[in-house]
């Protein structure tokens, strides 16, 4: 399998060339462009041929969010990772009240874990919608008008707004992957989403509904990312 190519987009040079090393040698992917400004970003042709950017949403003083919207209407198959030191998903509003699909979140204190990035790159390049482990913590959502859910529902709904694949999550719980194919058709229903409408991508439906309700959650941020 080829590897999957991507840019990334970050003013601070010591965490962009930290993270451009990691990617380049974990060999999951092929970094295209490491660049430092939106008018870098406007400029290189490397992103046009990239199946996904990481983006800082603060840009030496410029906004990233606003970058990414260009690149998209651009290159309508180019999966964003947002790059963010806020703790909030308001943040990323825009995308969520257009229902943007092939997008993620991510707190830059959990891309110390590879793993989670590589996960949001691989989930978002396939158009899925991603949100930080801790963002899609567990009580990041109250009950509300969810307490039909059970306990293993609502892991499973945090899990596949992480961009876990069925399978993933069936390793994540100690369960077969049989298992968690029927129980996530539940969710969906419990969810009201019909997963037999062939226009309507059942998962990105799910990830983005997790993530309008925690644009309102007041957010416990733990230390340390979960580990997958």
């Amino acid at each position: 399998m080829s590897r999957l190519r991507i840019s990334l987009v970050e003013d601070e040079r010591f965490f962009r060339e930290l993270l451009t090393g990691a990617l380049s040698h974990s060999g999951a992917v092929s970094v295209q462009a490491s660049l430092e400004s939106v008018d870098e970003a406007l400029r290189d042709p490397a992103i046009g041929h990239s199946d996904a950017v990481l983006v800082d949403i603060d840009l030496a003083g410029e906004d990233g969010i606003a970058l990414c919207w260009t690149l998209r209407h651009r290159h309508p198959s180019l999966g964003i990772v947002l790059l963010s030191n806020h703790a909030h998903i308001a943040f990323a509003h825009r995308l969520i009240s257009a229902e943007l699909s092939g997008w993620g979140y991510l707190l830059k204190k959990s891309v110390q874990d590879l793993r989670t990035v590589l996960r949001a790159i691989t989930a978002v390049a396939a158009g899925q919608v991603v949100l930080d482990p801790q963002l899609a913590a567990l009580d990041t959502v109250g009950p509300g008008r969810h307490l039909n859910l059970s306990s293993r529902q609502r892991a499973m709904w945090a899990l596949i707004t992480q961009g876990y694949s069925n399978a993933a999550i069936a390793e994540h719980l100690g369960v077969s992957v049989k298992v968690i194919d029927n129980a996530v058709g539940g969710l969906y229903a419990a969810l009201d989403i019909d997963a037999r409408d062939p226009k309507l991508n059942a998962r990105v439906s799910a990830a983005l509904r997790y993530a309008r309700e925690a644009q309102q959650a007041n957010l416990t941020i733990i230390t340390s990312p979960p580990r997958s």
